[in-house]
């Protein structure tokens, strides 16, 4: 089985940015992509960074993270704007699905959780393997974690970032 971390990858007084880790490698070069300097990518829902209140005085970042962090663990309905029940790892930097998401399905069992079909989507219909190419994002058909794990993963993530904000 794989084995999940979320790791601070940048502090600065004003935010953190976090990385997913699979077996010691970031998801990132799995993907082949850079999600904190590629704009397509660079929405990450478990950065914490600050809101500017007078402009979105009913934003409530905390509860995006928490709610988050529920899809992840199956705990919530995932929510994406092509409607396709896939979960949104990455999106583009203005929260638009249709910028294009990595994504994958999400399969739960009472021992395991699976990330399965990890991959660039843009909520059209083409598989066109020439536009596919174009995007340069490498698929990963399946990552398994054990469902204790990866749960302690986001238990230990929520405790040490979140729980304070």
């Amino acid at each position: 089985m794989n084995t999940l971390s979320i790791r601070c990858i940048e502090r600065t007084p004003e935010r953190q940015n976090f990385m997913l880790f699979i077996d010691e490698q970031s998801l990132d070069s799995l993907l082949n992509i850079d999600h904190c300097e590629d704009m397509r990518f660079s929405n990450f829902d478990l950065d914490i960074f600050p809101v500017d209140k007078q402009r979105f005085p009913d934003y409530n970042h905390k509860a995006v993270i928490i709610n988050t962090i529920a899809q992840f663990l199956g705990q919530a309905p995932i929510f994406t704007q092509f409607g396709s029940n896939r979960l949104v790892i990455y999106r583009c930097h203005c929260g638009s699905d249709y910028c294009g998401v990595i994504s994958c399905d999400l399969l739960i069992t009472q021992d395991s959780i699976t990330w399965a079909n990890i991959r660039y989507e843009d909520g059209s219909d083409s598989d066109d393997a020439a536009d596919l190419d174009e995007i340069d994002v490498t698929p990963i058909p399946q990552l398994v974690f054990a469902k204790t794990q990866y749960e302690q993963a986001f238990a230990n993530y929520f405790q040490q970032h979140v729980s304070m904000l």
